[in-house]
């Protein structure tokens, strides 16, 4: 709706403009339309922000890990954020691989771990918010060598997002006596 109404005040204001200037020449009346257009874009992003659309949209904003509750090993999770305008459903999918990396230079095309986790919350996950999504622990990973790992929230896309081009997420990652803590 917010968008609608503002596409029609650019509408509306540029034909009174367009009106208004008829006896100017062709050069003077371009320059100040594009000087017009300039100006209404910019109370369009002031209107709506970044996005007009009233949805969530996730992003991963990086990987970390937290102890567990043996106090000796721990878990590792994704950081998600909504960025969006919209609450996030309840249920935060992620999908996470594991590859090596020869050398930390040459990836090798084959999966070592494949994870699909999710995470509850009542309420989603709100506008500007972040949670960290479990996806394994530290002593089921390998304990050195090179790897990128590659994260994507909302995979399956059971939550209706304005992009979903962001959802995807690489992480280099160099791992020295299984300390991953170290490594994210």
């Amino acid at each position: 709706m917010q968008k609608n109404l503002v596409r029609k005040i650019i509408i509306i204001g540029s034909s009174f403009f367009f009106l208004g200037m008829t006896s100017f020449s062709g050069m003077t009346t371009t320059a100040i339309s594009i000087q017009l257009s300039v100006t209404f874009e910019s109370s369009l992003t002031a209107i709506c922000g970044t996005s007009c659309d009233e949805k969530p949209d996730l992003i991963i904003t990086g990987l970390g890990t937290v102890q567990a509750d043996d106090f000796v090993h721990n878990r590792v999770y994704c950081v998600v954020k909504n960025i969006g305008s919209e609450n996030a459903n309840n249920f935060i999918d992620i999908k996470v691989q594991i590859k090596r990396v020869l050398f930390g230079v040459f990836p090798i095309n084959k999966t070592l771990y494949h994870y699909f986790a999710n995470r509850w919350d009542s309420g989603g996950l709100p506008p500007n918010s972040t949670m960290g999504v479990n996806f394994t622990m530290d002593y089921r990973l390998p304990a050195w060598g090179f790897f990128r790992i590659y994260c994507q929230v909302n995979p399956d896309k059971r939550i209706e997002e304005s992009n979903y081009d962001n959802n995807f997420y690489t992480q280099d990652v160099f791992v020295l006596f299984g300390n991953w803590e170290r490594a994210l």
